[in-house]
This record gives C-alpha cells, structure tokens and sequence, in this order.
C-alpha cells in the first residue's frame, strides 16, 4: 500500500443477530488510522485461530488465550437472552443493525492510496487494539518508537523529565519511604507530546482514561479512584457537559483530569470542513474552561478517527491528540466479569485504557484497580 502499513485483525467476532462472523483490517498511515469491516466465513476464523495457536508455539512466554470453540460460538454468544429486551439488548441490536446494512453496501476500493472509510460500521470498536493486542501488536500501529516521544513526567509534587522516568522502569531498588499518608498520592501526572497522537505509556505505567461523560456515573467513578488515592482522565463529550455540569465540576475538584471528546461524538468529524471541526472543538474547549477554570489540552478525537485535517485543527488550539493502546471494550460487555477478564488477559505495562461510563465498568472498577496495584505499576493521569 505505497508504504502504508495494512493489519488484519486476528481475532474475528460472532455477529447473532446475522448469524456471521465479522472480522476487520486496520490502515496505518503517519497521521491517519482506519479500520474496514468485513464479513467472514467460520473456516476463515477457524484459520485465524489456527495461526494464534501456531503462535504460542514459535514465541517463548505467549500464552494463548483460551476460548470457545468456534462451532460453538453462535451458541454461546447470548445464552441469556429471552423474553423481553433489556434496554442494553436493545442498543447492542440497534448497533448490529446498523452494522448489517453497512456491511451490505460495502466495497474496498483503493484511490490515491485511501480505503474506504467504513469506520461509521461499528460504534468504538478499534479492532488494532482489541485483548491480544499486546505491547508487540501495539508497537507495530505506532508511527515510532513511544521511547522516543517527548514525555515529562511530573509526580505529585516532584517535577521529573523523561530520562528519570526511564530510569524508573529499570529493576526496582531500594527507595525511601513515601511521605505521610495525608500528603500522599498514589499517581503522576503525566504531560505528552504536543508534537503527535499519543498512544502509550512507558513501561512499569498504566493509566485509567473514561470517555462520553459525563454521566449519571461520573461521581460514582470519581468516588471509587478518590478513594483510593488515585485520579484518572476523563475525556466528555460537550453535549452531555451541558446537562451534566456539576458532574463535571466534581471531577475537576477532586484532581481528575478532563479532555475535549469533541461536541457531539459525531463520526464525521473527520469529513467536516477545517472550520467546522474548529468550531467542534472550540465549542466544547469553551465550556469546559468556564466549568474548571483550567485551560483544556486533551483532545480524543470520537472513534480514534484522525487525518491530517483534524490533527491541525486540533493543534490550532493547542490540543494534544490522546489516544489509547488497551480497550476492554466494556462498552460492549454483558457482565462485568467480561471487562475484568480482558485486564488479566493483556500486559498492562505501559497501558492506556480506553473505559467508558457504564454500569458494569463501574461496578468493576474498584477490582480492575486491586489488580493494576498487585502489578506494582505507577498510575498516571495525562495532561
């Protein structure tokens, strides 16, 4: 592809309401990623599972992670549901919906180097860095080496640039004890790069991001990491910020970081006119800044779709482009034990997690934390 990078996904999903598997293929260029759906066959799923289980056969230490049979997927892809819908069925059959009359219309085409955009197919589903997209898989869809990003990190109260925080990473030593509990914070701040789309953390980091607030379950979330000494960042979407005010000015008092996720979440933004998408971002900068009084310096665009066009408009307001190299997918998930089985699945080393504000993620929170701890890993918010 002309010295673009073409990834196909080996982990195929079971579609129940079209009775398919779907798969998809991810385009990287240096500023642009784009993702293409496709239906497939279960033979053509069988083969992808086959090549994972070769895998962990060639590569000491990779662990195959297990699953279903694949005869037995279309069964045991919703074992539960019967009788009426819940209101969570119905979002997941409207998105599949949606996604068998993309799916009908759609055709690759190639011109000046592009793949049709069918990112609109399925809503945050970034198939590059689903579960088994480990650090490997996750180096290969960044433009360079993350070692190389321009990343200073300042703890909490400790000005540190990069060169200490690579040392950090280095086997532990001994170290002082830390100060009084009152004083104490068991996180960093971490500033990114302006100077590209920031993807991952070093190694021996993790960090807790949270899209599409606010919401109902802002103070919960808030609540839970306070609680812990621990903040994260939230990333809301202006739309909800003007019904949920409040809820964003307790996220901002209790030291959370908050990021610009565009006006209205609208996957077009990336099709939108420079000055539209300018207006998009401002709008929603404005109001944030009036709620916190604190300049706004994140910016997710919706879906993770960039281009070249949106990375300007965002550095136009000195907007640093926040993206993510783990997602649970919890959006998308029946039980919250389907959230916490991804976080024992995938090194959390150097993860940026990609949550949103949902129920289950809330409930599975304060356990998804107790295990980041047991790993010893520093948090972080971004900035």
């Amino acid at each position: 592809m002309n010295g673009d990078r073409v990834r196909l996904s080996p982990y195929p999903k079971w579609d129940p309401y079209r009775n398919t598997y779907y798969c998809s293929i991810v385009r990287t260029t240096d500023a642009v990623r784009e993702t293409l759906y496709f239906t497939c066959t279960k033979l053509f799923a069988e083969q992808l599972q086959r090549i994972r289980q070769l895998k962990s056969s060639l590569i000491p230490g990779y662990e195959l992670v297990p699953e279903l049979p694949l005869a037995d997927a279309a069964n045991e892809a919703e074992p539960h549901r019967t009788g009426r819908m819940s209101a969570r069925s119905i979002r997941k059959a409207a998105r599949y919906l949606m996604i068998a009359g993309l799916l009908a219309l759609l055709c690759i085409q190639v011109k000046d180097n592009w793949l049709a955009n069918s990112a609109d197919a399925l809503k945050r589903d970034m198939g590059e860095l689903k579960a088994a997209a480990t650090t490997e898989s996750t180096k290969a869809d960044l433009p360079q080496s993350i070692g190389s990003l321009p990343i200073r990190v300042e703890p909490v109260p400790v000005v540190k640039n990069i060169a200490e925080v690579q040392q950090e990473t280095a086997p532990p030593q001994e170290t002082a004890p830390p100060p009084p509990a009152e004083e104490y914070k068991e996180y960093e701040v971490v500033e990114i790069g302006a100077e590209q789309p920031f993807f991952g953390l070093p190694k021996g980091y993790v960090s807790l991001t949270f899209d599409d607030g606010p919401s109902p379950y802002t103070k919960k979330i808030v609540d839970i990491l306070t609680n812990r000494k621990l903040a994260a960042t939230f990333m809301f979407i202006g739309q909800n910020v003007e019904h949920n005010r409040e809820a964003v000015a307790y996220a901002s008092e209790h030291g959370m970081a908050i990021g610009n996720h565009s006006w209205d979440h609208s996957s077009k933004l990336t099709k939108a006119s420079p000055a539209e998408q300018a207006a998009n971002l401002a709008r929603t900068s404005k109001l944030l800044e009036s709620i916190t009084d604190t300049p706004v310096t994140l910016f997710r665009p919706p879906y993770g779709l960039i281009n070249k066009s949106l990375i300007s408009s965002a550095g136009g307001q000195q907007l640093k482009l926040l993206m993510w190299n783990r997602d649970p997918e919890d959006w998308n998930a029946d039980r919250k034990e389907d959230i916490l089985n991804y976080f024992h699945k995938v090194s959390a080393s150097g993860g940026v997690y990609v949550l949103h504000e949902d129920r289950l993620t809330v409930e599975a929170l304060p356990e998804i934390i107790g295990y980041l701890k047991e790993k010893n890993l520093k948090f972080a918010i971004l900035k």
